[in-house]
């Protein structure tokens, strides 16, 4: 599936140019029949990186294991065994959840291994530096007057 087919993954992205191999199967749970999607999603994600403002590549690889719920009580039951997705409407929208569990795995602050930040530091010897000469008054000297 195109990357740039989710919406809201699109937003985080520096290029949205990547495919993402998608590979499901739906059953129902042995004892409470429940539904159950298991299966992977793979892929590379071009996002931003957060020091120097360029193109980082970010592996996605996502095992599925998850029961579809309607209760939140159910929910607390099945997760010692399973992970769970609470449907509120008894429906889900496929590539909502796809585009849920991809961005799940994406990492709050990408970076690189090592860049060079986007603002080039300057660099100066302290003899280079001009001492900044301020009039600027003493906030207490106010205080010397009240002492009299």
């Amino acid at each position: 599936m195109l990357v740039k087919q989710f919406p809201r993954l699109k937003e985080i992205l520096s290029d949205d140019s990547g495919v993402l191999a998608i590979d499901l199967a739906f059953d129902r749970t042995e004892i409470t029949r429940l539904p159950i999607v298991t299966g992977h999603i793979k892929g590379e994600l071009s996002l931003v990186c957060q020091r120097c403002l360029q193109s980082v590549s970010h592996r996605v690889e996502s095992e599925l294991n998850i029961v579809f719920t309607t209760s939140d009580e159910e929910a607390e039951r099945l997760q010692s065994e399973y992970d769970t997705w609470t449907v509120e409407d008894e429906r889900i929208f496929l590539q909502d959840f796809i585009e849920d569990e991809v961005l799940l795995g994406v990492p709050l602050s990408a970076l690189h291994d090592e860049c060079e930040p986007f603002i080039p530091l300057i660099e100066a010897l302290p003899e280079t530096i001009e001492p900044q000469q301020k009039d600027v008054k003493n906030p207490f000297a106010i205080l010397k007057d009240l002492q009299k």
